[in-house]
């Protein structure tokens, strides 16, 4: 099962319907109206509420169909070289579904990967790159992948690239 989270609706969309009308299953999930609040660091979830967020909003929706998906794909358009808030609220909150321990893996702190995840794919939307940007984005995501100890890949999608950029993250997630 592969698990579209999207902060850009558009571009979201139309990557469900290649995946979809190439008969891939997948789970469409528009942060556009729902709701997700900060992560606190408060320790609930790993102590008083252990594996719950105490802090109740719409992770309540998103964290359970991110535990039964196989691949996350991950659409949002770029702040400053990151993800949007929205986006980094829900991947904050992923850190309840997650491994619970971190520890080390070729000299890289590790904590384990998301419910059943075993590749993230990250799709940066942007109007007009900047060369920082890119290299922001692509090293933040590959920094992810590493602490998650899964398999993933990053795309940089502008209005130029759009098509051939949706082409390629539907000829990866075939393969």
């Amino acid at each position: 099962m592969i698990t579209i989270l999207s902060d850009h609706t558009e571009v979201g969309e139309r990557l469900n319907k290649k995946l979809r009308d190439g008969k891939i299953e997948t789970e469409f999930i528009s942060l556009t109206d729902l709701d997700v609040g900060p992560c606190y660091s408060c320790g609930g979830c790993t102590d008083k509420t252990y594996g719950q967020c105490i802090h109740r909003d719409d992770a309540d929706i998103i964290l359970p169909k991110l535990m039964k998906t196989d691949v996350l794909v991950m659409v949002n358009p770029i702040k400053w070289g990151s993800y949007s808030f929205k986006m980094k609220r829900v991947f904050d909150k992923c850190a309840v579904i997650g491994d619970r321990h971190y520890y080390c893996k070729k000299g890289e702190l590790v904590k384990g990967k998301i419910g059943r995840v075993h590749t993230l794919v990250a799709i940066g939307v942007k109007d007009q790159w900047k060369n920082d940007e890119k290299s922001a984005f692509k090293n933040l995501v590959v920094e992810n992948i590493k602490i998650m100890n899964i398999k993933g890949s990053v795309y940089m999608v502008d209005d130029s690239n759009l098509n051939v950029c949706l082409e390629s993250v539907v000829e990866g997630l075939n393969q």
